[in-house]
């Protein structure tokens, strides 16, 4: 059963921004699901009274989602029914171990962009494989993140596994050269190797100068990819990177041209909601046109139009109890850093199914580890 699952939910991940169809997917999660419950737990399953709330908050959205008939609905909607699904798998499989097959995922994510690089696989993620100055595109690269997480909330001491773990991600991340997530990533390092009390004693000091020396010498030589040298100076003047600067006026003309009624900025237009905005070129006028996003790059407005401050609050409300959940204050501002910067520039928090293994280790966690000791016993 465990290779099914391994198999199952590698599958699931690599299908994730998948130009195969959705319905591939939802059959993974169906045998993954089905075959847990039906012939393991024999029809028996838990679930516990908060998942009871998400799939009434839901319901209650998706059918003001119906009510407004939006043009081709599940391109949003399968995002919500695939992840109820997969934590539902989560919730009862309390003797899956996640760290092994997120190790395994990492390597068969650096694979994959390895066989892209050299054009050896084809691209099922996007409609080309490099892109602007070299950038691969291909699938989530996530991984690092979920397994500094795990390492982080469980207390788990830097070991020989996690810095091959980051040295198997770095070529991923600059393959893709995804600021966002390799920003990230360094804050989650930075949070499990620096002791920040003894962060001002003079040896740990010449360490930091010496790795910023370094970096600086790789940056600006022939060595580095010319994307990322490209975007270095704009991590000291990050408002004026170009890609942050369009999420910002794309934010902008969306909440200006929403229209919304005094209820619809209460519930918002529901699941299945899509945002039009007109995107101007100042430099090439033929390419300005108007857009239709599943949702323009921000998680927040993702959930503001398609819930209203009502769903927006509910979801800060509920990450603000998950943080209260958390014990230790770097996996509190590690939490926090993750859902906060991931929203901020991208919609992946809601789209991507793997991030519910982060609520899931912080509400199930140490309830799944002492149901792992009592089976070792």
């Amino acid at each position: 059963m465990k290779s099914l699952y391994y198999f199952l939910l590698t599958a699931l991940f690599l299908l994730i921004g998948n130009a195969i169809s959705s319905s591939v997917s939802f059959l993974c999660l169906l045998l993954l699901v089905g075959a847990n419950l039906l012939m393991v737990k024999k029809g028996k399953i838990k679930i516990p009274l908060y998942f009871y709330i998400a799939l009434i908050i839901y319901l209650f959205f998706l059918a003001i989602g119906i009510f407004y008939g939006h043009h081709d609905p599940q391109i949003d909607i399968k995002f919500q029914l695939f992840g109820f699904l997969f934590y539902l798998f989560l919730l009862n499989k309390k003797d899956f171990n996640i760290l092994p097959f997120l190790f395994l995922i990492n390597y068969i994510v650096l694979g994959v962009y390895i066989l892209l690089f050299i054009d050896k696989f084809p691209n099922l993620w996007h409609t080309t494989i490099i892109g602007y100055q070299g950038r691969v595109y291909g699938p989530s690269i996530i991984p690092i993140i979920l397994i500094s997480f795990y390492y982080l909330i469980k207390n788990k001491n830097f070991d020989l596994k996690l810095a091959i773990a980051f040295i198997v991600a770095i070529p991923s991340l600059l393959l893709t050269t995804n600021l966002m997530n390799i920003v990230i990533t360094a804050i989650l390092l930075a949070l499990l190797t620096i002791d920040f009390k003894k962060l001002m004693q003079p040896k740990f000091i010449f360490i930091i100068l010496g790795i910023g020396l370094s970096s600086f010498l790789f940056f600006n030589s022939d060595y580095a990819p010319d994307l990322i040298k490209e975007k270095i100076p704009y991590l000291l003047d990050p408002f004026e990177y170009p890609s942050l600067k369009i999420r910002v006026n794309d934010l902008k003309a969306a909440l200006q041209h929403e229209n919304f009624s005094i209820t619809e900025k209460i519930v918002g237009n529901g699941f299945g909601a899509s945002t039009t905005i007109f995107r101007e070129n100042l430099k090439a006028q033929s390419w300005s046109d108007f857009m239709t996003f599943q949702e323009i790059d921000n998680g927040f407005y993702y959930l503001y139009h398609r819930g209203g401050y009502l769903l927006l609050l509910l979801f800060l409300l509920f990450h603000g109890y998950l943080i209260i959940k958390i014990k230790g204050t770097k996996v509190k501002l590690g939490f926090t850093f993750i859902v906060i910067f991931t929203c901020l520039l991208s919609i992946h928090y809601f789209n991507n199914m793997f991030y519910l293994i982060l609520p899931y280790l912080i509400l199930e966690g140490q309830k799944n580890m002492k149901h792992i000791s009592q089976l070792k016993k």
